[in-house]
């Protein structure tokens, strides 16, 4: 009888012990690990270009028969928001930017390299990503340049944080010491309140650069109309500061979410979706580079007055956007709240 007793006490010991092992165990897994696609999603929050949507716009015009993309098992938002083209290459200048699409070949990638050294003297940052031995692929590719040059160059201003950061990023703007001139630089698009504003900076190109400064957190289309919304145009004030930091981007994104999914009604799928964004600016001017690309393989068919002064202080969160003079709309977007995308001192 005591073995008995001593036997079963024993296999209660240990049926808790395995409780509390498996318990721990289901524990440590349930808690996820960063990993590069959540960083990547948070990129796709704060960084916008249009040249993906280019790339999109052709591939639903070459290979899905100009209709908006349907996956098998449903669309991600992204995808939705692609599909209704609301951006297209009217709101660029046709020397702005270079496309080219055809099967996948090393002729191909040579006539692209060649097309996009002759238009802006410029190499690839994406065409070694790609895969250049696929078979049945389409490739679809745009590059995007912009150059700009303030009217005057700003002063730079001294290094400060940025929306509570501990680390100084360098600005240059507008302040008591600067010369008047530099004023014929600024719109003033509104000033609702110190916490609501926008402006307009003037370049030699003719692009415009556009600063919000806002507790808004929505989409850019929103956010953009919101400037619209709310301009009035007023000029830059004689007591008026400026103050915006120095941005350097350099991004890759990747699509995951569009690829290796069956489309309704196509025998392809993408294989890659990827886009770069370079954008640099400073107190002089600034550059855009971007390039996307979107791989499609072919596979078997699938189953269908206030005069008191004025302080545009860009440092907390902001929005950038960059526009030409005589379009409707934006070429690049971007959301500015921590200091991973400013020039740090």
């Amino acid at each position: 009888m005591k073995k008995l007793l001593s036997f079963m006490f024993l296999l209660c010991f240990l049926s808790v012990c395995f409780m509390l092992c498996g318990f721990t165990f289901f524990k440590k897994e349930a808690k996820p690990e960063k990993t590069n696609s959540v960083e990547n999603s948070v990129i796709k929050e704060k960084l916008w270009c249009t040249t993906f949507q280019l790339v999109w716009n052709d591939f639903m015009d070459n290979i899905n028969k100009g209709k908006p993309v349907e996956f098998v098992n449903g669309n991600p938002p992204i995808a939705d928001e692609l599909n209704k083209r609301l951006y297209t290459e009217s709101i660029l200048s046709s020397d702005s930017y270079y496309k080219k699409y055809g099967l996948i070949s090393k002729s191909l990638r040579k006539t692209i390299e060649d097309g996009i050294k002759k238009q802006f003297n410029e190499k690839s940052d994406i065409l070694n990503l790609i895969d250049w031995n696929a078979e049945n692929s389409y490739l679809f590719y745009v590059m995007l340049i912009k150059d700009f040059n303030f009217e005057v160059a700003f002063d730079e201003l001294k290094s400060s944080t940025f929306n509570g950061s501990e680390e100084k990023v360098k600005y240059f703007g507008i302040d008591k010491k600067s010369n008047k001139r530099l004023k014929g630089n600024v719109d003033v698009l509104f000033y609702n309140s110190a916490d609501d504003y926008a402006v307009k900076l003037l370049t030699k190109e003719n692009e415009e650069v556009i600063l919000l400064r806002s507790e808004k957190n929505d989409s850019f289309e929103n956010l953009y109309t919101y400037i619209e919304e709310n301009t009035k145009f007023d000029e830059f004030r004689e007591k008026d500061e400026l103050k915006i930091p120095n941005i350097n981007v350099d991004e890759l994104i990747k699509y995951d979410e569009l690829c290796n999914k069956p489309i309704k009604d196509s025998n392809y799928v993408i294989s890659q979706a990827l886009q770069t964004i370079k954008f640099k600016m400073d107190n002089k001017g600034g550059k855009l580079k971007s390039e996307a690309a979107i791989i499609a393989v072919k596979t078997a068919l699938f189953p269908p007055i206030d005069n008191s002064p004025r302080f545009f202080m860009f440092d907390k969160k902001f929005v950038l956007f960059l526009k030409e003079a005589e379009k409707d709309k934006p070429y690049y977007a971007m959301k500015v709240d921590d200091t991973s995308f400013l020039v740090k001192d």
